[in-house]
């Protein structure tokens, strides 16, 4: 091969009076300066926690559900109709935090058990109070707080009795989970956990993590248990590789446990031991029956509704966990309106805690 000539356009030798040389230096400085001024107005910081951070997709072996989607299906719905804006009725539940169920910590505000046997799952409950013999579904919509506009539809669109799973990684969740309370709702925290395809799945910075020492991962736990308060429990986000592990499961549950709170299961994986395990210490527990969106379309969510008032009529309770899409949204409030008519209670976690078979 040729050898490249020598770029003699930079490597020459020139000879620069020293005075036009100061100039050019103090012209170009000049110029940098105003730009990166310029600039620097336009120029956003970085926010982990912004609006347009979109919830981490499920596992890949979701197996409790029939209709895990391909890699080709796109997340994204298209947008449902437009959904007619419906003030709030109903039960209105106590602005959080409760005195008496919180600590301050190094990141914020941590649950703690309250005076006079008070624990959280308890505390920021929906009350139950018209339980009757029909079978009951519960249903939890997640990633509340990644984005403002879902969320809002999910908290003012949906009956009272849904939860709602918020989001570490979201923006003012205070704000929503106050607004949430206001509404009715029952609040869940997200806890991001290792999946098995880890980290071309990746659900965050505070993943808990498989073979990370228990102190470690408590550390992330706490700065996850401090992004807001009123939550009654916590749900594993994704974690098909973490909730099968024991040793790694069992320090966790056992500081919720210590806390007052809830589990829920979200079973991305059968292999999960997560609800096994809290019973064993008889921590407040329920499990994910069924994913009810991994297919967003009307049709999916809606068979996968049905199938879950079938699971509910066969074992007296079921859970369905959705994300906080806008046609995922829509249809399970269409659905909910018509659930009376049907025989189905609609319920909120806690008044099925403890109640499903664990096998």
């Amino acid at each position: 091969m040729v050898d490249a000539p020598e770029l003699t356009s930079i490597t020459r030798n020139r000879t620069v009076r020293p005075l036009v040389a100061a100039w050019a230096f103090v012209i170009v400085m000049l110029v940098v300066g105003f730009t990166w001024l310029s600039l620097s107005g336009d120029v956003a910081p970085v926010d982990n926690n912004s609006d347009q951070a979109s919830p981490a997709a499920h596992d890949a072996d979701i197996a409790i559900s029939s209709n895990t989607p391909s890699h080709d299906e796109p997340l994204a719905p298209a947008e449902p109709e437009e959904i007619e804006d419906i003030p709030h009725k109903g039960i209105s539940l106590a602005k959080a935090p409760i005195d008496g169920l919180f600590l301050a910590g190094a990141n914020g505000l941590l649950p703690v058990l309250g005076p006079d046997s008070m624990v959280a799952w308890k505390e920021y409950a929906r009350p139950a109070k018209d339980l009757d013999d029909r079978p009951k579904v519960a249903i939890i919509v997640t990633g509340i707080g990644l984005n403002s506009k879902t969320t809002e539809l999910a908290i003012k669109h949906l009956p009272g009795q849904i939860d709602l799973g918020f989001s570490p990684y979201g923006r003012r969740l205070q704000h929503w989970m106050n607004i949430a309370r206001k509404h009715g709702h029952e609040g869940f925290l997200m806890i991001p956990t290792e999946p098995l395809n880890y980290p071309e799945n990746d659900p965050g910075p505070h993943t808990l993590m498989t073979g990370t020492s228990p102190r470690d991962n408590l550390k992330k736990l706490d700065w996850l248990l401090s992004q807001v308060t009123g939550y009654v429990g916590v749900i594993n986000e994704m974690g098909s590789r973490f909730t099968a592990s024991e040793e790694d499961v069992m320090p966790i549950l056992d500081d919720l446990n210590a806390r007052g709170l809830m589990l829920l299961d979200s079973k991305s994986t059968r292999f999960s031991t997560a609800a096994k395990l809290a019973r064993r210490i008889a921590m407040p527990r329920a499990f994910n029956n069924l994913y009810i969106d991994n297919i967003v379309s009307t049709a999916e969510i809606s068979k996968n509704l049905t199938a879950l008032e079938n699971t509910a009529r066969t074992y007296g309770t079921a859970v369905g966990v959705a994300r906080a899409f806008p046609l995922s949204i829509q249809e399970i409030k269409k659905w909910a309106q018509e659930l009376d008519q049907r025989g189905i209670q609609l319920v909120p976690i806690t008044a099925i805690a403890n109640r499903q078979p664990i096998r």
